[in-house]
């Protein structure tokens, strides 16, 4: 009769078999030091407390992003520069140091404020303000 391996959780102290712990190079014996359940029990808690945080971290840096009024611009020492959609003609920043990187390694700048401008764009219905600028100089002289 060949008995089964066992090892003691660091979290919980029960002793359970070595198919109750996931694996990680970096210990001596290839396993974590808690057990899965362990593991799991941390992971909801600490998704719980962290989750709140995230998201009002993501909707302060997207508000400024898509407000041209937001107060709270450069507050971590960002730079924004402002921009005019080609389709709808609203104002938008982008991130100063994203532009510098897209211009300086694909020769391009932000021409459209979202998607769905980008997309209309594409269409052949569509006239740009450059066209609809020659057409008007045309039709003046």
């Amino acid at each position: 009769m060949t008995e089964e391996k066992t090892k003691v959780c660091t979290k919980c102290g029960r002793e359970l078999p070595l198919s109750e712990f996931s694996k990680q190079k970096a210990t001596k014996d290839g396993l974590i030091p808690w057990c899965k359940t362990c593991v799991r029990e941390y992971n909801v808690i600490r998704y719980k407390t962290h989750r709140s945080d995230a998201l009002t971290h993501r909707h302060k840096y997207y508000t400024c992003i898509t407000k041209p009024s937001c107060p709270r611009v450069g507050g971590r020492g960002a730079q924004f520069e402002l921009f005019t959609c080609e389709v709808c003609g609203k104002e938008f920043r982008r991130s100063k140091s994203n532009v510098d990187w897209n211009y300086e390694q694909r020769g391009i700048l932000p021409r459209f404020c979202s998607k769905e401008c980008r997309v209309e764009s594409l269409r052949k219905s569509h006239k740009s303000k450059y066209a609809k600028e020659i057409e008007r100089i045309k039709k003046e002289t």
